[in-house]
């Protein structure tokens, strides 16, 4: 896709931070007019960002063994002849 280009695979990461930092603005918004409120935020908020931050991680991971695995391991066919 295109917009996977632009973001080096790293969607899934900008749509959660996006996700997250939305949270956290509703977070500081909401609980001074509902209290009740502050135990969901006190949960949600800190998951997403450890959501955001593991998307990231392993984003990074995967680009790095295909990067410099992915490309040096001979391809053979099931009779062991090079491809």
């Amino acid at each position: 896709m295109l917009i996977m280009g632009y973001l080096h695979n790293h969607l899934a990461t900008v749509v959660c931070g996006v996700f997250a930092a939305v949270l956290s603005l509703l977070w500081v918004i909401m609980e001074p007019m509902f209290p009740v409120l502050g135990i969901v935020f006190l949960m949600a908020v800190p998951i997403t960002w450890f959501l955001v931050f593991m998307c990231w991680i392993v984003q990074k991971g995967n680009d790095f063994m295909n990067e410099y695995h992915g490309n040096t391991r001979p391809v053979s066919t099931s009779d062991g002849k090079p491809a």
